[in-house]
Order: structure tokens, then sequence, then C-alpha cells
């Protein structure tokens, strides 16, 4: 991580962030638990006046679906809040795609945030450029197409968010780009896939538990 302004890169943005991010996995486990709107909303209500009850529309910023070329790839994604805001980039897992974040975008935007949501390489209406291009889903390709993403969106630092393929992407961008990255939330560990030890087999009952 870059740490040139190591004091107030933890200052009120960041908290400001991961405030937002907190109350968007907050609100999506409380809707699983059964809790209403209203009582999801009570928080942002008093603090922003808004009348009790009221959420950002969860589906606002789900179009129109933008197009840019960025590296090998057309990149299909949306994009929510002031476009002078700070720059977050979600990235969906695997099997998922953007619509993951359906909830955590309006939350994030509502906050002054300029969020990008990217379909990655194989979803939606992200394609390749050439037909030549060879076809893979390689860790750092994934991470290639997201920096790729940044310089054709002219972003020089992103708070970068995911899980799964997400979240792996972005810790490959942080370990290998670091002045490019912000801040990282990294639902899913810290994890980039050691290939040497991908080559062993585990022992057959781990093997096992791995076969979907």
């Amino acid at each position: 991580m870059d740490k040139s302004n190591e004091p107030r890169d933890i200052g009120p943005d960041r908290r400001r962030f991961l405030g937002s991010a907190g109350a968007a996995v907050l609100g999506a486990g409380a809707a699983r638990l059964g809790v209403t709107s209203s009582q999801q909303a009570k928080p942002r209500a008093q603090r922003t006046g808004e009348q009790p009850g009221a959420v950002p529309n969860p589906g606002a910023y789900s179009g129109p679906v933008k197009q840019v070329s960025a590296g090998v790839l057309n990149v299909g994604y949306v994009e929510a809040g002031p476009a002078s805001g700070r720059a977050v980039v979600l990235m969906h897992g695997f099997p998922y795609d953007i619509h993951s974040y359906d909830q955590v975008a309006p939350l994030l935007a509502a906050e002054g945030y300029r969020v990008i949501v990217p379909y990655f390489r194989g979803y939606g209406t992200t394609t390749f450029l050439s037909s030549g291009t060879p076809r893979n889903a390689d860790q750092a390709a994934f991470a290639l197409d997201i920096v790729a993403l940044m310089d054709a969106l002219k972003i020089d630092k992103a708070i970068l968010a995911g899980y799964d393929w997400g979240s792996r992407t972005g810790d490959i961008i942080a370990a290998l780009w670091p002045r490019r990255v912000k801040a990282l939330v990294s639902v899913t560990g810290y994890l980039i896939t050691n290939l040497a030890a991908q080559r062993l087999p585990l022992p057959p009952a781990a093997e096992n538990a791995w076969w979907y």
C-alpha cells in the first residue's frame, strides 16, 4: 500500500467508506433475518433527514450498462455516484455478476463515492476486442483487466472491494501495483493462488470435497 500519507489515509474518508460498506453487509444480513426496510434505514434517515423507512433504490445503479475499451476487452460496467467522488471498484465473484452489489452500490453512491461495478471477462456485456486473444481465467489476467479499466476511466487510485474472484483480483493488484490502491476490502481473505502448489494433488478425501 502507498504509505506516503498514512495518517491522512486512515482519516474520515476511509472510516466513512468502511462504515457504508459495513452498513451494506449488515443490511443484507438483516434482510435474511427478516428485519424490515424501515429498521435497516433508521440510522441513515436520522443522519440525512430522510423520511423514516426511506432507503436508496437498490436497483437504481444497475443501468444503463456502459462500455469502454480497456486492455484486451470491451468492458461492460455500471456506475453510480458523482463523477468527482473517490473511486470505488466493486468486483464480483464466480459464478455471480454485478447484481451482487445491488444493495451496496447505492449506499456508497449516497455517501459521495464514484462507484464502478464491472462485469469480469466472460460475464455480461464484457467481450474480447479480438477473436485472436487467448481466452483464459488466469488470476493475473483478471488483475490486468481491472488495472486496464482504471486506466481507461482515468482512475489513478481506487478503493478495491470484492469477494471470491473479486477479492483475489484486488489482492493481486494490491501486491503488484500498490500505488493504484487507496484501500482494499477483501471479503474472503487475502488470497492469491499458489500455482506451484496447485499442481500437487490433495489427499483423496480433500479432493473429493472439492468435486462439485
